[in-house]
């Protein structure tokens, strides 16, 4: 299942080659240092039901890694607006993208 565009924060997904653990997002296009190297995900997110138990346990992704959205989170206007530019803002980042 590959994600048109990006989800809204509250989004609770399962990711492909997991154990079908759920995972909600709770942050998007973090940056992340990787070997020395900043890199992007598009998608932090916490386990259901533990949630952050302390900082190291985000779990970072990206939209083409997730297998079922669950729950889509909550949207107004304002996640519209950012879903809306979301790729051109990552297009336009010196950042690249991390891979998994």
């Amino acid at each position: 299942m590959m994600i048109e565009r990006i989800l809204p924060l509250g989004s609770v997904v399962t990711l492909k080659n997991g154990d079908g653990t759920e995972l909600l997002i709770i942050t998007r296009a973090s940056i992340v240092i990787d070997n020395n190297k900043e890199i992007y995900y598009d998608y932090g997110a916490v386990l259901i039901p533990q949630g952050m138990a302390t900082p190291e346990n985000i779990f970072f992704f990206n939209r083409e890694t997730v297998q079922e959205v669950i729950f889509r989170g909550y949207e107004n206007d304002d996640e519209h607006q950012f879903a809306e530019h979301y790729d051109r803002m990552i297009e336009a980042s010196p950042y690249p993208k991390g891979n998994l």
